[in-house]
């Protein structure tokens, strides 16, 4: 049957010209519909609608793509380069129609580090059948397709004539339209990031400039000699930073959410900051900026990369600093400190060979705390926490307390109420570990001061207008991607902070991933250049 429809598809001639329209009308028709959707919407939500200025923009972005794609319209490359793009593209439709992901720089950079576990998250019928007719067909056909070449001069012709005609289109255009579309595209700049394949392929080529093809650059140092203030205190200092996934503010029966998704630390009254802010909306922007000197507004991943970070602070002052990782990685925080990576072998109970639950951390952990052999320890355990869009692979069965759920990747065909139960119980397994790293804690001698922070690195999408799971671009990513929890928690013989003071300010004050650099050096009493002391929510008068 195959031999059959590929000798049928044979029979079809196109010349390059006609492949090109044709494919660049597929692009248009269906790739780029959301861009299109939301081009419209943003139109007629004007106070003036000109609906010809409307009827130009799918005619624009045709003739622009028949010039992209003119550019690879080269005999023996036309063909793959299009199989190819046809085949991204599906995917990268897939995920801005099924989950409102637009795959800028940042989404690029999360697609570049996603590990095989995470990106088979994604695997289930509706995503097979979606890339099954939408990329893998297409694609067949168009490597299957007969396409007719002239001399080399013919086709150069040919194909200038098509490129001159693309430029004379969007000349007449700009003519006619030229102030509309300058406005209509300053106001709303986020609208080219929907363009398929533009977006991404730009995306790629900037990621891929600055992993690969840009100078390499000296390690600054921001701070050459830090000082542990306590390093001759009669009294050892643990801190465990517990860098949360995924985790939202408004899900949080702290901030006032109905379902009680803290029952575990509860008893243990610790203080819940109310209105926190993520650096980013993705792990591999908002695990470097959080633990960086520089700011969200100025904050340059290559930048954060080639400097000391906090860990990087905090260790060159004497703190044993050690991060152990449930999740994909440190995204290079953790390059220059002792890092354990734990296993997913399904040979653990707590492991399927994929994943593990949160509660494998405690094991790390207790090791550590037996064997605190500094003054001053800090320990960062990175969670897998509430990554989705697997959900209900977060959490034991016998944490299935909010039902029904959603046992399912893709979300968008699950009904409101059983997706966000199944994001809940996420955070009730969550909180039951933080309970018990907090009693992991409350079992060191009474000679030994401890502390826990708890901060989430972004916040999630669960529907709201439409949108799923993270990774917008920070201007008009939702509330609910960058909103996030905080809470924190430490011993009675801990007197530096003055408890009062610090509810009173965790109630009232806006903060964000840019306090935790100041806040984790006047937690573990470093002193140094770097430190900002109105950024240190620890430091409270």
């Amino acid at each position: 049957m195959f031999t059959q429809l590929k000798n049928a598809f044979n029979k079809v001639s196109l010349s390059a010209n006609q492949l090109i329209l044709v494919v660049t009308f597929y692009f248009i028709a269906l790739f780029n519909q959301p861009l299109l959707s939301l081009a419209f919407e943003r139109i007629y939500a004007l106070d003036t609608v000109d609906t010809i200025f409307a009827a130009t923009l799918p005619i624009f972005f045709f003739a622009f793509h028949i010039i992209v794609f003119s550019l690879f319209s080269i005999k023996y490359v036309i063909k793959p380069v299009l199989v190819a793009l046809t085949i991204i593209s599906s995917l990268v439709y897939y995920g801005t129609t099924t989950y409102g992901v637009v795959f800028d720089y940042s989404m690029m950079v999360n697609v570049i580090e996603t590990d095989n576990a995470e990106a088979f998250a994604y695997l289930n019928l509706n995503f097979v059948l979606f890339f099954l007719f939408s990329g893998i067909i297409p694609a067949v056909l168009i490597a299957m397709v007969n396409v007719r070449y002239n001399s080399i001069g013919k086709e150069v012709i040919a194909r200038m004539l098509l490129v001159v005609c693309a430029l004379a289109t969007i000349s007449s255009i700009a003519f006619l339209y030229y102030s509309d579309y300058a406005s209509f595209f300053r106001n709303n700049r986020e609208l080219r990031k929907y363009a398929i394949p533009l977006q991404y392929i730009d995306a790629t080529r900037l990621v891929l400039n600055d992993r690969y093809f840009t100078e390499p650059r000296e390690f600054e140092t921001l701070d050459p000699a830090p000082v542990l203030t306590t390093k001759n205190d009669e009294h050892k200092n643990v801190v465990v930073l517990v860098l949360g996934e995924t985790a939202r503010a408004m899900n949080f029966s702290y901030n006032g959410y109905s379902k009680d998704t803290n029952e575990f630390t509860r008893k243990f009254s610790p203080t819940s900051f109310q209105k926190v802010t993520s650096c980013g909306t993705a792990t591999a922007e908002s695990v470097p900026c959080m633990f960086s000197k520089l700011d969200r507004k100025n904050f340059d991943k290559a930048d954060a990369t080639h400097q000391q970070n906090v860990l990087d602070i905090a260790q060159l002052s004497g703190v044993d600093v050690l991060w152990v990782n449930n999740n994909s990685g440190c995204k290079d925080v953790c390059n220059r400190v002792e890092t354990i990576n734990l296993s997913k072998d399904k040979s653990h109970p707590l492991c399927d060979g994929g994943y593990c639950f949160d509660e494998i951390l405690l094991e790390p952990l207790e090791a550590k705390l037996n064997n605190l052999t500094e003054q001053t320890t800090l320990v960062v355990l990175h969670m897998i926490g509430s990554h989705g869009p697997t959900y209900y692979r977060r959490y034991p069965s016998e944490y299935r307390r909010f039902l029904p759920e959603c046992p399912q990747s893709d979300i968008q065909n699950c009904s409101q109420e059983s997706l966000i139960n199944t994001y809940d119980n996420t955070l009730l397994y969550t909180d039951l570990v933080l309970s018990k790293v907090i009693e992991q804690l409350q079992g060191l001698p009474g000679n030994v001061n401890t502390s826990m922070l708890y901060v989430s690195d972004h916040g999630e999408s669960l529907g709201e207008s439409g949108a799923y799971l993270h990774g917008f671009p920070y201007a008009f990513a939702p509330k609910e991607q960058i909103e996030i929890p905080m809470i924190f928690w430490t011993s009675n013989n801990q007197q530096q902070i003055d408890k009062t003071c610090l509810a009173d300010t965790a109630n009232a004050s806006v903060l964000s991933h840019d306090n935790l650099f100041s806040s984790l050096l006047g937690l573990l009493n470093v002193s140094s250049t770097t430190y900002e002391k109105h950024k240190d929510v620890f430091n409270c008068q």
